[in-house]
């Protein structure tokens, strides 16, 4: 894991998402999918924080949704 404090960090890479426990693999198709909105910078592409967690929300929401009859 890296050292770095995602906390400090307005904008996440594949690395940043590895520390919050995807695996390398997870956190590239995820920033791959069409419907997250990525910030591409040459190759790098990067997810804005508030955008990441509002993600983490709304995935959440349709868990707690799931249960419902």
């Amino acid at each position: 894991m890296s050292e770095r404090k995602n906390d400090q960090h307005e904008m996440l890479t594949a690395e940043d998402l590895q520390d919050f426990g995807f695996t390398r693999s997870m956190a590239y198709a995820f920033l791959n999918r069409p419907d997250i909105p990525v910030i591409k910078i040459g190759r790098r592409k990067f997810i804005r924080r508030e955008m990441f967690h509002r993600w983490l929300e709304q995935q959440e929401q349709k868990k707690d949704g799931d249960d419902l009859p």
